[in-house]
């Protein structure tokens, strides 16, 4: 049937009249019509029934099959004929037929599903569970990113699913069994290509990357609006051949803008986000194509499927991208925050030490500033050279540990006692740690624990042992703890070790915080305050 056009059919039942004998009331079927009629003999009048897909007067008991067309042998004209008037809006692939049942067995179409009936069902309505959990996946996305292509991503998935199947889908088909339904359903094949393209820019950042795709993506994007402008225009006024020609251009325009594309990306491919484009629009084509010459949709659900799986996958990849680009650049800013309080830190330490040299020499202690000034030059090269992403073997973060012990016992006049045990487990020229580590936690226990501490011997212990997969690093004070510290300091932190701190975390991976620091305070048998213990634990070093 040419779209648009009104047939009329006449039906020869004179072969028939015997079998039409057998029942009272039969029912005539029929393939797809938008609009039919069917024209019967009533008492001594012609009479008509109106049916075919649009029309709404008898309600359809089955979304798969037609109800047909009620008729009894003595409704037939000159006691032979029927007669069909009947119109359809978009093509159709099936010859046109007849053919009729009791309407006792009619109901076996319209009451009952067959094996049959289900396995032409399960493709769409798995087509249609997994494109209802990809639409709401990427449409929370954006209402939570605010990024434009996964709106896009997510329309696209709805029109695909919206023209594939919402025919073959209980609750969608009677929402466009109708004459406007039915436009939304077949516009959509349109709007799915114009939510492509909108997609494939923003996800491609066309407009800085592929300048030539973005000016011929803009002036598809034109054309497909004002074919679903036009179409929407021709459709309502009844000029239904036109109709399905203008949809016929767009797909040649879609299938040219496809090939022209994929051919684009793979020669000025930039990264592999343009690898999901064509991957995906390949398969897509592929399937439009089957869809196009067979009439198949199944092709189309097949092709379309893919297209969308390979296109998840591609913004999931983009969505690794920009949290691995996230990731780098918070580094970078702490790693920023990181030197400014470095630089706070270091100025303390030296001009302490310079301070220190001064008195030396100033006491005529000539060897003894030698010295000092000997391993304070050492250590501040080690500090002034490094930077924070910089790691030491064990061995040689223990030498600055010794020079810095050192120097802080030239200090204080040999106040304290220092010790620095190295379990035999531990290989500390193979174990890597991050460098000056340790130094804030000594410290801090020299100058808050033992320098605050009267009486007694002031000691400092240092170990290094394994605990499974993990380094342990214990400093312990024998000091006056934090406790006696805090009402002098009650609103200043450590800026060292608040620093080591964020050097451990960003050591993590996965946030999985196996890196760890325990400050644990220690009493006597009195209750009261006998020194502070640190235990730094490092996941596999």
């Amino acid at each position: 049937m040419e779209v648009g056009k009104t047939y009329w059919f006449k039906i020869d039942l004179s072969n028939e009249l015997n079998m039409l004998e057998s029942t009272k009331l039969w029912r005539l079927r029929t393939s797809h019509f938008s609009e039919a009629e069917l024209y019967y003999k009533s008492s001594d009048t012609i009479d008509n029934f109106s049916f075919g897909r649009f029309e709404e007067d008898e309600k359809k008991k089955s979304f798969l099959y037609e109800n047909g067309a009620p008729f009894k042998k003595q409704n037939l004209i000159s006691g032979t004929d029927l007669f069909v008037k009947a119109k359809n809006y978009f093509n159709y692939p099936q010859m046109v037929s007849f053919g009729y049942l009791s309407h006792s067995k009619n109901r076996f179409y319209t009451d009952y599903f067959d094996q049959r009936d289900i396995r032409r069902l399960t493709p769409s309505l798995l087509f249609l569970g997994a494109c209802s959990i990809l639409f709401l996946t990427f449409i929370v996305i954006f209402f939570n990113t605010r990024k434009v292509e996964f709106l896009f991503y997510s329309l696209y998935v709805l029109f695909s699913c919206t023209y594939l199947i919402s025919l073959d889908v209980p609750l969608l088909h009677t929402f466009f069994e109708n004459r406007v339904g039915f436009w939304g359903v077949t516009i959509s094949q349109v709007l799915i290509n114009l939510c492509y393209v909108l997609f494939a820019k923003y996800y491609l950042n066309t407009q800085k990357q592929y300048a030539l795709l973005d000016i011929i993506i803009k002036v598809v994007i034109l054309i497909l609006i004002l074919i679903v402008l036009t179409h929407g225009f021709i459709y309502f006024t009844g000029y239904y051949h036109t109709q399905s020609n203008i949809l016929n251009i767009q797909r040649v325009i879609m299938t040219a803008f496809g090939l022209f594309s994929m051919v684009y990306l793979l020669l000025n491919c930039k990264d592999k986000l343009a690898l999901f484009i064509v991957a995906g629009s390949f398969c897509y084509m592929l399937g439009a194509l089957g869809f196009w010459f067979t009439f198949s949709k199944y092709y189309m659900l097949g092709g379309s499927l893919l297209e969308i799986m390979i296109f998840s996958l591609g913004l999931a990849y983009k969505i690794k991208l920009e949290y691995e680009g996230k990731v780098v650049l918070q580094r970078e800013v702490s790693l920023k925050d990181i030197s400014v309080k470095r630089a706070q830190i270091n100025p303390h330490f030296f001009f302490n030490s310079l301070g220190s040299i001064q008195h030396l020499i100033l006491h005529n202690k000539k060897n003894a500033a030698l010295n000092y000034l000997n391993k304070f030059s050492k250590l501040a090269r080690n500090v002034l050279e490094s930077s924070y992403e910089t790691t030491v073997t064990l061995a040689e973060e223990i030498e600055l540990l010794r020079s810095y012990l050192e120097l802080e016992s030239l200090r204080f006049d040999k106040a304290f006692s220092y010790t620095i045990t190295v379990a035999d487990s531990v290989n500390a020229n193979a174990v890597e740690i991050p460098l000056m580590l340790i130094q804030p936690f000594a410290e801090n226990a020299i100058i808050h624990g033992l320098m605050g501490k009267k009486k007694g011997e002031k000691k400092l212990e240092f170990r290094f042992f394994m605990e499974r997969e993990y380094l342990v690093i214990e400093i312990e004070d024998n000091g006056v703890g934090r406790f006696y510290e805090k009402p002098r300091n009650s609103n200043k932190k450590s800026r060292g070790i608040e620093i080591t701190k964020k050097r451990l975390k960003m050591r993590d991976t996965a946030y999985t915080n196996k890196n760890s620091i325990e400050i644990i305070d220690k009493y006597d048998t009195q209750s009261q305050p006998s020194g502070t213990k640190v235990i730094i634990r490092l996941n596999n070093p």
